[in-house]
């Protein structure tokens, strides 16, 4: 089969391997497209400690199964499916408590083991995830973002008539601010300092601002200076958590998605006096993902335009590169698996 290795930083081949062979309680998926993430570049640029070469990357998968031994009924041969990428250890507390996601042993497909940039991926068949043939398979490969920002929001419990402020307008911000207003959110204010993704948010009829002190300002109007009931912070750096407080109405929440590369200071005085909640949020959970589902399913006309270009594996080098160095403005490219016998 034909698939994209990760060789070297910023380096991969494009070449054959075998195809991958299933035992019991395996499945075997025919990859049809898989969504370039974050993660991806992170990897790419050898910046990933699990991540080792060589490595067939990807996580954003939907396909087709091709073949699958298990005792579950409800999947065959010929199903469309997403994969849902997590692997945990199944006996730690975490596992044990019904929360996989946040297993301290945790792995993923892409990372850990071959995953999507290939026109087969094996995978464990409770991973699997069918999708109503309503749903194209393109905009399927959106699943496991789209999941990430329902599990924010519904870590959040925003609820009707909630005014909320995303700091960061990257594909989870701003997906972030779509499941917001699919759920009721009155008032959404997005903070980006890059203008095209600015544009993107403003389409969609999203308040935007490009400067932290502009966003404390618009907080304070629209709520009558009471400030956002929820913040969702999606950088991960320190400047942006220095504002997050500052947003954020007293007795108000402020969700952390982005993931900070080291420790960051937070003005633990207000979180104190106001009473803040900070709520930590990581990946998704199972219902995240029969919800993400659904929703790319009944709201496709929000979603499709997170679809920035279709790709072919060959030019996933090049792209990786624009990507990696900052030089595009895609939201979400998705590369698509040339199964010429599909």
């Amino acid at each position: 089969m034909k698939a994209a290795v990760y060789e070297n930083v910023k380096k991969i081949e494009i070449g054959e391997l075998k195809k991958p062979e299933i035992n019991n309680e395996e499945a075997l998926i025919r990859v049809k497209y898989t969504g370039i993430c974050g993660t991806d570049l992170h990897i790419f640029k050898g910046l990933h400690p699990r991540a080792v070469a060589p490595l067939v990357m990807g996580h954003e998968i939907s396909g087709i199964v091709e073949d699958i031994k298990t005792k579950r009924k409800d999947i065959k041969v010929g199903d469309r499916v997403v994969i849902n990428p997590i692997i945990s250890c199944e006996n730690c507390f975490p596992c044990k408590e019904g929360h996989p996601h946040i297993c301290p042993n945790l792995h993923a497909l892409g990372i850990d083991k071959n995953g999507g940039f290939a026109e087969y991926v094996n995978v464990n068949p409770n991973k699997l995830f069918k999708i109503p043939n309503s749903l194209p398979l393109n905009l399927a490969a959106l699943m496991e973002p789209v999941a990430v920002a329902v599990h924010a929001v519904r870590k959040s419990k925003l609820s009707l008539g909630n005014k909320v402020t995303i700091i960061g307008g990257g594909p989870i911000g701003q997906l972030i601010s779509q499941v917001c207003k699919l759920n009721g959110a009155t008032s959404i204010i997005l903070v980006e300092i890059n203008p095209e993704r600015l544009n993107f948010a403003k389409k969609f009829g999203i308040i935007v601002s490009n400067s932290l002190e502009e966003s404390t300002k618009k907080t304070k109007k629209i709520t009558n200076g009471k400030g956002a009931d929820i913040v969702f912070e999606a950088v991960g750096i320190q400047e942006t958590y220095n504002y997050a407080t500052e947003l954020v109405k007293a007795g108000g929440k402020i969700i952390v998605v982005g993931a900070a590369s080291k420790p960051i200071s937070l003005n633990l005085w207000k979180v104190y006096f106001e009473e803040l909640n900070i709520i930590g949020i990581h990946i998704y959970e199972p219902i995240d993902i029969e919800i993400a589902i659904e929703i790319l399913n009944k709201h496709s006309e929000v979603f499709q335009p997170f679809i920035s270009k279709i790709i072919h594996l060959e030019d996933l080098q090049a792209e990786l590169v624009e990507l990696a160095d900052g030089m595009s403005d895609s939201m979400k490219v998705l590369v698509k698996m040339d199964n010429h016998h599909s």
